[in-house]
């Protein structure tokens, strides 16, 4: 698809990978994937993504410290970044939204507000910049 707009999917659960892949090539978009946060800092420099869509408990580096270092990157930090996750108790809301998160889906997802919400930040970042 020509001028597919790029999403980045970080997620160790293989299964929910799949489930966010598929949905959203669905959607028309390009989907780069990163299993575990190590790898994403690197990935997220080669792909250049509109957005990303991370889990936030992960081996290793969890979504959260992984937000941190993104925000701390001068070419990263402006790419939106939903954390998709079951923590979902207002302050768990506002711990993401403090950490650097521009906003959050609920797991389990429905395939169709999840592809509404991920479309909604790529045009709010359109607008944006």
């Amino acid at each position: 698809m020509e001028n597919a707009r790029t999403i980045m999917v970080v997620e160790d659960n293989v299964l929910m990978r799949k489930l966010f892949v598929r949905c959203l090539e669905e959607g028309g978009f390009t989907v780069v994937e990163a299993d575990d946060a190590r790898g994403a800092i690197d990935l997220m420099r080669a792909a250049l993504p509109d957005l990303v869509v991370m889990d936030i408990v992960m081996p290793g580096i969890s979504g959260v410290e992984l937000i941190r270092l993104i925000r701390a990157d001068a070419e990263l930090a402006p790419t939106p970044v939903i954390a998709v996750t079951n923590l979902a108790t207002p302050a768990d809301k506002r711990r993401l939204a403090d950490a650097g998160f521009n906003g959050h889906v609920s797991k389990p997802i429905k395939p169709r507000e999840f592809l509404a919400t991920v479309s909604g930040f790529l045009d709010v970042a359109a607008v944006a910049n």
